[in-house]
């Protein structure tokens, strides 16, 4: 009995798992989005493209008021079925009248294209930064004032570089900076 049990379970699995691969294949050839490659070593790139926007009822009157706040909302974070940070989107198309909907859901789905800027590093890229952060474990860094960046210990190389906590003139020396420079800024502005 026991081993009639695991054999259905373990077809069972087989089947889910051949279903997950024919799920994600289809996914892949959906959303097969052009990848533009940077320009002269930037790690950012414009693209125009195509995307499915859904829109709350709230939206039916008005489809403008939709299509911009979900685009609004993908601003400064990663799509990833874009597969880059949208930094801004301009020249947008509705490229149907009407939005679909589906079964019992509200919400309707409309086509469109956008061009958007894209932050899109890739690996092996350089890209300079501000060090914000420091410690045993990592480096932080600030890129264009905007994004941040980790390089874990194990990628600093350790016969360059070494962790060296600050003693307590250091500190004190930084501190004493900290406060003679709010001073002056505090003088120039009640000047």
């Amino acid at each position: 009995m026991g081993e009639k049990r695991k054999s259905r379970q373990k077809d069972a699995s087989t089947k889910r798992s051949k279903k997950g691969s024919k799920h994600a294949s289809t996914e892949t050839t959906q959303s097969s989005i052009p990848y533009p490659k940077p320009v002269n070593g930037s790690s950012f790139c414009e693209c125009t493209t195509r995307l499915t926007v859904t829109l709350a009822p709230a939206h039916s009157n008005d489809h403008w008021a939709g299509i911009h706040e979900t685009l609004n909302s993908m601003l400064l974070r990663f799509v990833p079925q874009i597969r880059g940070v949208v930094l801004s989107y301009s020249d947008v198309k509705m490229l149907s009248q009407t939005a679909l909907l589906f079964n019992d859901s509200p919400y309707g789905q409309l086509e469109v294209s956008a061009k958007l800027l894209l932050w899109r590093p890739t690996s092996g890229m350089t890209l300079k930064g501000t060090i914000n952060v420091q410690s045993p474990d990592h480096i932080g860094l600030l890129l264009w004032n905007t994004f941040n960046a980790s390089i874990p210990a194990s990628f600093i190389p350790k016969n360059k570089y070494e962790w060296r906590p600050f003693n307590e003139e250091e500190l004190a020396a930084g501190k004493a900076e900290d406060e003679s420079s709010e001073t002056k800024d505090s003088e120039s502005d009640s000047a």
